[in-house]
């Protein structure tokens, strides 16, 4: 998701669409998710990530609110750049306040990005570069 975030920007910035494409994640919200979704091994049972989710959120997450807060501040904040990665800024990026959060280096591979932006338009049909700029009076 994260190639396809400044894959996106690069794009914007070239063809000028004036696009602002931004990615957020929530550190571990404490939420049952795991708990209550499919289960990870298939077969019904809990396995060892919903067994270990169970009690850690007790130990390092933080609210399920707090964790909506990085999406928030990147869909809102001013000072949210273009291609901006944001989430929680405490330990391993668990839980704390929002920051920037970390990149791995191979999600900045912009030749692999270019690759995945032309099997999306393909599988999709759809082809951003032909696609016209949306301006504010395009929905008036």
């Amino acid at each position: 998701m994260l190639m396809f975030t400044f894959e996106l920007q690069r794009r914007s910035d070239e063809h000028g669409w004036g696009l602002l494409s931004l990615a957020a994640h929530p550190g571990l919200a404490a939420t049952a998710l795991l708990q209550n979704g499919q289960r990870l091994g298939g077969n019904g049972k809990a396995g060892w990530i919903e067994t270990f989710s169970s009690w850690l959120p007790s130990v390092l997450a933080q609210s399920a609110s707090d964790g909506a807060l990085p999406t928030l501040y990147a869909a809102t904040s001013p000072d949210a750049v273009k291609a901006g990665y944001y989430g929680p800024a405490g330990f391993m990026e668990l839980k704390g306040p929002v920051g920037e959060a970390t990149v791995a280096p191979r999600a900045r591979d912009q030749a692999v990005a270019a690759k995945l932006w032309a099997v999306s338009e393909r599988l999709t049909g759809v082809h951003w570069a032909a696609a016209p700029v949306m301006t504010e009076r395009s929905f008036a």
